[in-house]
């Protein structure tokens, strides 16, 4: 599982990205609440990833990539998985991962943070590998200051203990417009614009037309809470695109009868990575790819997910927009 930066995106959010380093976590962070950060204190993160060289934490021959945004003092949910460095997916027993953050590899850690094993299944959802439809969420997670951290997580896989270990930024502050925060206006294209031809706008298949319908700023005007979801299912790193239009189509089907509007826009001008992100994409300043965003009806975001979520999450976000 790989996750892409974009190209033509602020160089700030291109340097957030998490390091590549050889080790098997990948994580996707989100926005949350404000929070104070705790002290670290307890054993070493070298310790728990039980490296024998206490200034190092690698775990051999597995890759890791990551998220973006991860800004100081907030709290976070942190959804990933673990895999080998043949891309091949790790699932945890459950209940045995546990999250840990730390400066150094010989600082005392932060944590442990629980670890929910979340399915991504639903109606209409598909997926390249059976292991691919489930994520790992350490929810609540308190960002520490600004700057370079390590994260460590341990998990039990069919009864032998794995540990995996990512080094990554923490930002002065969200690239990504901020919950609490009113939404970009930038237009997304319609069928209306494209003459009815969904293909023009869309490389999601099967091509759902109730998707390509509406335009953000002509639902801002007219106060309808909607989600959406910036994705581009052919040209995809993270092989989450697909999914993530899929689990938005799913949530619009629950919402059916509601005034919730759901919107797919995609990532590339006139869908060719040649030609850069879309006006739309720069817009909202989205450093990677997938990212689904829940506006209420005032135009204000109340949700944001970068990578995965689960169909119960976002519909969940979904409704609590329609109640705000």
């Amino acid at each position: 599982m790989t996750r892409g930066t974009l190209r033509g995106v602020p160089r700030v959010a291109v340097r957030s990205s998490l390091l590549l380093i050889a080790c098997a976590i990948v994580l996707v962070a989100c926005g949350g609440s404000q929070s104070s950060t705790s002290t670290p204190s307890g054993p070493t993160l070298a310790r728990i990833a039980g490296t024998p060289d206490a200034s190092t934490i690698v775990t051999p021959n597995l890759i890791v990539l990551g998220g973006t945004d991860f800004p100081a003092g907030k709290t976070v949910r942190i959804p990933f998985q673990v895999a080998k460095k043949d891309g091949k997916l790790l699932v945890p027993d459950g209940g045995t991962a546990q999250l840990y953050l730390g400066a150094t590899a010989s600082s005392p850690a932060l944590g442990p943070y629980p670890v929910r094993h979340l399915s991504l299944k639903g109606e209409g959802i598909s997926f390249e590998s059976e292991a691919a439809d489930t994520i790992m969420v350490a929810a609540e997670v308190p960002l520490p200051a600004a700057g370079a951290w390590t994260a460590v997580v341990t998990m039990k896989v069919a009864g032998t203990t794995v540990t995996a270990s990512n080094q990554f930024s923490v930002l002065p502050k969200e690239v990504t417009p901020a919950v609490g925060t009113a939404a970009p206006t930038a237009r997304t294209p319609t069928l209306e614009d494209v003459g009815g031809d969904g293909t023009k706008i869309s490389t999601a298949r099967p091509l759902d037309l109730t998707l390509l319908g509406d335009s953000i700023p002509d639902l801002l005007a007219a106060h309808r809470p909607f989600v959406v979801a910036f994705a581009t299912p052919q040209f995809c790193t993270s092989r989450l695109c697909g999914p993530v239009v899929d689990i938005t189509r799913n949530i619009q089907r629950a919402l059916r009868g509601t005034k919730m509007a759901f919107v797919h826009a995609e990532i590339y001008t006139d869908l060719n990575p040649s030609k850069g992100v879309a006006p739309w994409v720069l817009a909202w300043a989205l450093p990677t790819e997938p990212w689904v965003f829940v506006v209420n009806a005032q135009g204000m975001i109340t949700a944001k997910f970068e990578g995965s979520v689960t169909p119960a999450e976002l519909e969940a976000a979904a409704r609590a927009a329609l109640a705000s």
